[in-house]
């Protein structure tokens, strides 16, 4: 028998429990894949409606990437969660998105994969995390990852908030809240109009130390500023690096640097060097930050 006193705290928890759930809105159902809200450009919102058009098409890692834009077997690769995807025909999420914009436009506008096709020069333009989502119209792509070179998974804006996507490992094309993804990075607009931002995120990673940089293609990077083993790779896009040294020259046409940044590649281990050459907003010689502070000597 439960004492007086223990019964009416016990009855007094189900009762605020009750009135929690009571209270509690259910989860808002995903929409039917469309063109969510006004103001894309035809083509754009022609992409919309290819993409949804392949709602529930298998995902395949790697799927999407052939020759030409389309479903094929993708890559099996446990170590990325995808232990059976070359069994599996599909779209992988930058192939999803590259043949949504083919279908729509009858041209292979937005190849490669996530990374190499957030800084393409195609775009129209270009938003960050802290312009907000107000900005998106349906049929922008939006980018995930904390920073450029970690970006790691794309998808369709619809608009209100929903994107089409290619997910993951077993799953399937689908309708998704932009806001289930807790990193989203930026978006960039292939076709129409706007005002592209101009501040691109400028917080280093935790650590501080960091200058942000941008590379205008895949970098090599080496164990020292004067050797001539490559240790890895840095992607194309906006990294971090952390002081400068004087090293062998790195030169094409013209063009021309001494100066090397120790930075932590995408490939290959941390504290690696790579040239000042591979900066795409500065001259020779020139070692400078995206905010043109020069970087310090290590």
């Amino acid at each position: 028998m439960i004492a007086p006193l223990r019964w009416a705290a016990l009855l007094s928890v189900l009762v605020s429990v009750g009135v929690f759930f009571a209270g509690a809105g259910a989860a808002q159902a995903a929409p039917a894949c469309g063109v969510l809200s006004t103001g894309a450009a035809p083509q754009a919102a022609a992409a919309v409606r290819s993409a949804c058009g392949l709602i529930g098409t298998p995902y395949s890692w790697g799927g999407g990437h052939g020759a030409t834009p389309g479903p094929t077997y993708g890559l099996c690769d446990p170590a990325n969660g995808a232990p059976n995807d070359c069994n599996v025909r599909g779209l992988d999420c930058s192939g999803m998105v590259r043949y949504a914009y083919d279908l729509a436009v009858g041209e292979d506008v937005i190849n490669g994969t996530t990374r190499t096709q957030w800084p393409t020069s195609r775009a129209v333009a270009r938003y960050y995390r802290a312009d907000g989502t107000a900005p998106l119209l349906p049929g922008d792509l939006v980018y995930f990852g904390n920073t450029a070179s970690t970006i790691h998974h794309v998808a369709m804006y619809l608009g209100q908030g929903w994107i089409v996507e290619a997910p993951y490992s077993g799953g399937y094309v689908q309708v998704a809240a932009l806001s289930s993804h807790g990193d989203y990075y930026g978006a960039i607009r292939l076709y129409g109009s706007g005002s592209s931002s101009t501040t691109p995120p400028t917080t280093p990673p935790a650590g501080g130390g960091q200058y942000w940089v941008d590379t205008f293609s895949n970098a090599p990077v080496y164990g020292s500023p004067t050797s001539t083993s490559s240790t890895g790779t840095l992607y194309q896009g906006t990294n971090y690096v952390y002081c400068k040294a004087w090293g062998r020259e790195v030169s094409s046409g013209g063009s021309l640097n001494h100066w090397w940044l120790k930075t932590d590649p995408d490939v290959g281990p941390g504290g690696q060097w790579v040239s000042a050459f591979y900066l795409s907003r500065w001259g020779n010689d020139t070692a400078k930050d995206n905010n043109g502070t020069t970087i310090p000597d290590c």
